[in-house]
């Protein structure tokens, strides 16, 4: 039916119906689960890095302190009792899945339930009719705006989320609608100036409190390997790399208080904390090299993992990469090839989800970008290219030498790759990781 009115009808009026119908198919689910998000806490977590991370510290944090929680990211879905691996390519799954995996959560006696919203699905209605108590928002930079037209769009379609809260009905069990910010974005205000009942977040400045904000008070005490921080004199280690894992898990710390957590237990819980699939994780090797797989999609979060990585002890940083194909954000190859050749030693650029696109000219753009650096910014002494995402890895890691890192960002844990003409593969970048270590062994 969906390929048959996108073949009769024209761009611009699917575009403008596409909200309405998959907003309306959200209310139907909704009344056909029951209405689960009645029945449970629901926090919202927007942004445009940072969001599965901090749904998932959050939810460790609260299952460590006797909160059962649930969680929906782009990395997998977990109902309380059992969890699946994200498979469907959907960060925000479609609006029957949402409403179906919120009823698991019910089913299995979950008191808090996360999502993580993003700005494809919150335009597109997904949300509507599950009822949030808490909106989280963690940084907002330049995405997606090709998908949405501009920043302005982008900015709105987040703000769909906040724009809710004080609309929302409140719940007997937890009658307050709340607001959770990272005061440090520059769009703090934006999502500030929707009503709720609570506004509160987390500043590693001196920033001043305002009547009705509550502020959590960070200081980063120690970076590298680990990061270790304070949030008001509390002391807290996270055994994860960078500085923007260390606000991810602040603003995670700050939403767990707000739900009823002590901080000095927040810190107890994080210590058992070991990170996201495909989130800057680490692969175990023989070879005395350091292998770390990232998501990475964005240029914010692209150049964090570099920064984060560079920070670890290594001697050559080789960088495995593309950029997706399609329609959206052929910007961001430029910048991801900018970024790039200031932190690495090494790059080979290779293929991500080409869609429909030329994967030649999508490494053509890369390439243009390292080549609009001025020399005297150049860190990268050579570049490759490598089509082949596969042929890539293994290049990188037969290239490596002991005390080397290799950093390969654009899959993290997804669990599928998209060639040319659209054809997708199962994929997984940390297997396919140890499938050529095993070869080289």
């Amino acid at each position: 039916m969906k390929k048959l009115l996108k073949s009769l009808l024209p761009e611009n009026l699917l575009k403008a119906i596409r909200p309405w119908y998959h907003g309306l198919l959200a209310w139907d689910a909704n009344l056909y689960f029951d209405r689960p998000s009645d029945r449970l806490i629901v926090v919202g977590i927007t942004g445009t890095a940072g969001k599965s991370t901090t749904a998932a510290m959050l939810a460790h944090i609260l299952n460590f302190a006797g909160f059962k929680t649930g969680y929906i990211t782009t990395v997998n879905f977990f109902d309380g009792e059992k969890e699946y691996i994200n498979k469907h390519g959907l960060s925000m799954p479609n609006e029957i899945k949402l409403q179906k995996q919120l009823h698991a959560m019910v089913i299995n006696k979950c008191r808090v339930a996360i999502i993580e919203c993003t700005s494809e699905g919150l335009s597109q209605n997904r949300h509507w009719g599950v009822n949030f108590d808490m909106a989280v928002f963690t940084n907002l930079s330049n995405a997606h705006l090709e998908a949405h037209g501009s920043f302005k769009n982008y900015r709105q379609a987040k703000g769909k989320l906040f724009a809710g809260i004080g609309k929302s009905c409140k719940k007997k069990f937890f009658p307050q609608k709340m607001i959770g910010i990272n005061f440090e974005d520059p769009m703090a205000e934006y999502f500030l100036s929707s009503p709720a009942d609570k506004k509160f977040g987390v500043s590693f400045s001196h920033m001043e409190a305002r009547a009705g904000e509550k502020i959590f008070y960070a200081r980063l005490t120690k970076q590298g390997l680990f990061a270790e921080f304070e949030i008001n004199s509390v002391p807290f280690i996270l055994n994860l790399p960078g500085n923007f894992n260390a606000q991810n898990a602040a603003l995670a710390i700050a939403c767990a208080n707000m739900l009823g957590v002590e901080l000095e237990k927040a810190a107890e819980a994080l210590k058992s904390f070991g990170g996201v699939r495909g989130r800057m994780e680490s692969v175990p090797n023989g070879r005395g090299i350091q292998i770390i797989v990232d998501y990475g999609c964005e240029p914010a979060s692209f150049r964090a993992a570099l920064g984060a990585a560079n920070a670890m002890p290594h001697n050559k940083l080789i960088h495995v990469f593309g950029s997706t194909g399609g329609h959206r954000d052929v910007a961001k190859r430029f910048e991801f090839g900018k970024t790039s050749v200031q932190f690495a030693d090494k790059i080979i650029i290779t293929n991500d989800d080409v869609y429909n696109s030329n994967p030649q000219e999508i490494a053509a753009n890369i390439e243009q970008g390292i080549k609009q650096v001025e020399r005297e910014k150049l860190k990268a002494k050579s570049v490759e290219i490598v089509l082949d995402r596969r042929e890539a890895i293994r290049r990188a890691l037969t290239i490596a030498r002991p005390n080397d890192l290799v950093l390969i960002t654009g899959k993290g844990s997804e669990q599928f790759l998209v060639l040319p003409g659209n054809k997708r593969i199962d994929w997984d970048d940390c297997g396919v990781v140890r499938e050529e270590l095993g070869k080289l062994v």
